[in-house]
């Protein structure tokens, strides 16, 4: 198998350049200052949090992002590792500057 990087080169920078995963319906308190800290590795304490600032409802709402944001990420895991094993192929011809 070959992988031509010229034409993924082409094709990812054609992207929109957008989030993975729609944000739509997530509330903002709970992803900027949950989500994303402790997809950072931050520690996130109770007692720093403002429970009046969200809904029972929208954790849960959080926690369907964070599983589609989890899917893309294997999806690019996989991607990568596929990448990862192609081997080297030296070009056919040789070119000049």
């Amino acid at each position: 198998m070959k992988l031509d990087l010229k034409l993924l080169s082409v094709s990812l920078s054609q992207l929109e350049d957008e989030p993975p995963v729609p944000i739509d319906g997530v509330d903002p308190y709970l992803l900027e200052k949950v989500l994303r800290p402790c997809m950072d590795g931050a520690d996130i304490r109770l007692r720093d949090m403002d429970f009046d600032a969200f809904d029972a409802e929208d954790i849960d709402v959080l926690e369907g992002y964070y599983n589609a944001l989890s899917r893309e990420a294997g999806k690019l895991r996989q991607f990568t590792g596929t990448v990862q094993k192609l081997p080297p192929e030296a070009h056919k011809a040789r070119r000049f500057c």
